[in-house]
Parts: structure tokens; sequence; C-alpha cells
């Protein structure tokens, strides 16, 4: 019934109980495109991690029972205790956020798209998208306020940015936390409630290690040495399949406790409780990105930040012929057969019904999240940050890729690489 060719390709209803993997990565047509590009520093990353006040709640060990914020405050409270045991600085944080609002850039109306934030250059970016999917121009006009709703394809992609954050997420989980009956990530597809109850502890690696130890005894030694490697050097590079739902540097944010889990390490153990049932999503923002994507910023670098550049260029000379020529600049640069392809960002929010805390278990004090055991879920609000490549189809119509999870509640600000 509709006009355009990809509606139903896009947005259909794709939740069934038997094909889990396909909801998650939010198929289209063509084949998975890992996105390959340079790593960050980890350093600078869990620097920005810790100082990014939208991230985490975080209580330090030795100051959690006089925390002045509060149990109920959502803000993230790093302290640096020059008293503290110097164990307690090897706790390691579990980046989330748990807050009832979204981040504050949000409510400013900042897509981080380098554009201006307008009203009238904000609707030109969603009828240009909307262009892109194949969608009417009548569909890419916002709804009023007054109606409660908004059009049928982004409420529907807003539910499936629902469901793709929840199953990458138990997959992040599972490949985080290793299975082991100490480990617990259950994720219901009829509500899409998801449930992770774990216990990172080196030590209990040490006890799989001594049970196995006479049967490897008899192995080569090389060959020993490789399968210890194999176990105690957990990535995510050996998962295509989270690969494809989750962008690399994301997947970084979460290294530091894959290393945290491995048996050299002496840390204290921790406890992380996480549940998660969505109740709301709303689509927030869309735009496309012409010409370039991250596997061609990740062949050439120095085109990071190509497309703001062709803004700033504008926002100094008020020159069009100058915006005009730094554009064939830069489509020479992409090359013929990349300059086709463009990329899609949409944003949602999830408002849930969630749980989260993690606890050293030694002391028995909670380092993140809600103080009490046991206690009722509270209401958050998280911001998931999708992209999409699009190419040239036939009858000059666009055909999208795979949606790729690249940034949640502003973790990597955007994850912006255009």
């Amino acid at each position: 019934q509709h006009s355009t060719m990809t509606l139903s390709t896009l947005v259909r209803p794709i939740l069934s109980n038997g094909n889990a993997k396909r909801l998650a990565s939010l198929s289209l047509r063509s084949p998975i495109s890992c996105c390959h590009h340079h790593t960050a520093d980890v350093t600078s990353c869990r620097q920005q991690l810790m100082h990014n006040h939208y991230i985490i709640n975080f209580r330090h060990q030795s100051t959690s029972s006089n925390d002045q914020d509060g149990p109920n405050n959502n803000n993230s409270s790093c302290s640096n205790n020059s008293n503290s045991d110097q164990a307690t600085s090897t706790i390691p944080t579990f980046p989330w956020r748990h807050s009832p609002t979204p981040p504050t850039r949000l409510l400013q109306n900042d897509d981080y798209s380098g554009m201006p934030q307008n009203y009238r250059a904000r609707f030109v970016r969603r009828l240009v998208a909307a262009k892109e999917l194949n969608l009417s121009a009548w569909q890419a006009i916002p709804l009023p306020s007054f109606f409660g709703r908004q059009h049928e394809w982004e409420e529907e992609l807003a539910s499936n940015f629902s469901v793709a954050f929840g199953l990458a997420l138990k997959e992040l989980l599972e490949t985080l936390l290793g299975g082991g009956d100490t480990t617990n990530v259950r994720y219901d597809e009829d509500d899409q409630s998801l449930t992770c109850s774990v216990t990172l502890d080196s030590n209990r690696y040490k006890t799989v290690s001594s049970s196995t130890e006479d049967s490897s005894s008899t192995e080569d030694p090389s060959e020993q040495n490789s399968n210890d490697n194999d176990n105690n050097n957990m990535s995510f590079e050996n998962n295509s399949y989270l690969n494809s739902m989750m962008d690399q540097l994301l997947l970084q944010q979460y290294q530091h406790l894959l290393n945290y889990n491995k048996p050299q390490h002496q840390e204290h153990p921790i406890s992380i409780h996480l549940s998660l049932r969505p109740i709301k999503a709303q689509l927030q923002n869309i735009f496309i990105v012409p010409m370039l994507t991250r596997d061609v910023v990740a062949a050439k670098p120095h085109l990071k930040g190509g497309y703001q550049r062709l803004e700033k260029v504008f926002f100094e000379t008020k020159s069009y012929e100058q915006v005009k020529q730094k554009t064939f600049e830069l489509a020479d640069e992409v090359g013929v057969e990349s300059e086709r392809k463009r990329t899609v960002i949409a944003e949602a929010t999830i408002t849930c019904l969630e749980y989260f805390q993690v606890k050293d278990l030694e002391s028995g004090s909670v380092v993140q999240g809600m103080e009490e055991d046991g206690v009722e879920a509270e209401e958050v609000v998280h911001l998931v940050r999708f992209e999409m490549v699009t190419d040239r189809g036939e009858d000059r119509k666009r055909e999208g890729g795979n949606w790729k999870l690249i940034d949640v509640d502003d973790l990597l600000e955007g994850n912006v690489f255009h």
C-alpha cells in the first residue's frame, strides 16, 4: 500500500522465535559488512569513560558509605581518594549509564551531525534521510506532538533498534563473561527482557586450570601454551556475529573487563547484576553522510571529519562555489566506487525498567549503580545510535545494508567519523 519500495524491507516486523540473529543485525538485503578501523588508544578511552558524567554511577569503595549524592543520584561520581586501599583502584568500571533522563545534548537537540542544529536544518536532514530510505516526503514530515505517536516507519524502526540493542547486549555479555557456572545471561524474546547475574573472579580460572593439569601434561608444550593463550587472551575479534552488530570502537570500551577475567590478575572478585525490560522506544534523530563510510575513513584516515569540514568551509566563507569545489575534491579522494555509498545514522531513546549494580564481593561495597540489593527496577532511558551503509540500486532507488550499533548513551560521544 505504500508508494515506497523499501519501507517493508526496512522496517517490517522481523520478530520471530527462530531467527534471533537476523533480528539483531536488522538485515535488509546486502550481506553483513563489518567495519574495520584504527584502534583508539585504550588508555585515553578509559580516561574519557571516567570523565564522562553521562556514563556510569560510580561509588568508590572507600566513600560509598559516605556518598553525599545518595543512592538515587544518577550522575557519575569518580572520586580519587588518596587513602583508598590499593586493591580498590583495580576494581573495573562497567561502561553503563543508569539514569531516568537522556544525555544532555539530546535535550539540546544536538544530533552530532556537525551541521547546524536549527529546526530548518534538522528538517532538511530528516527529509534527505527519508529519501535515502525510499520514503515519501510526507513520511518525512514530523507528526505534531499532540498526535502522541510517530509515523509507522519511525515506530517500527525504533522498535527494531530496541530489539537489536537487547540482543547485541546479550551477545556482548556472554562474550565478556565467558560462560561457566558463575555466568547467567538470559534473554526473553517475548518481552525483550535481559537478565545478567555474574561473578568475575580470576580464582575460578585457577580451579579449571588445576583440574585439567594432568590431562594436559602429555600435550606438546607449544600446543599447551597455545591453548593457554586461547583461554586467557579472550577478545572480541573472533566473534564475527558480535562484530556484525556492534562497532569495534564501542566493543573496545569493554576490553578491560576481558583483561580482568584473565587468571594472572589478582583483583578483587566482583558481581555484576543487570536486568532490563524495554517499555518504549522512540526515534529521535536521523540523517545521512554522503560519500563517506567507516570503511573509507579506515582506509584513508585523513578523510575523517571530511563531511564536517564542508560545513566549516561554508561557515567561514559563505561561498557555495567553494563548498562545491571542496565537495568535488572529497569525491575524488573517496573514489568512484565509494562515492555512490552513503551512511545513514539514526538515534532512538529506549525507556526501560532496569536494575543495575556492580559490587566488590570482598568488602560488600557497591561500586556502581543501585545501592540496595533486590529492590524494584527503576525507569531509565538509554540512547542508542545506529548506522547503515546504503548503495545505488536499480531504478535509481537506494539499497540498504545492515544496521550496526555504534554508540550507547554517548559513551563515545556519538562515535563520529564524518
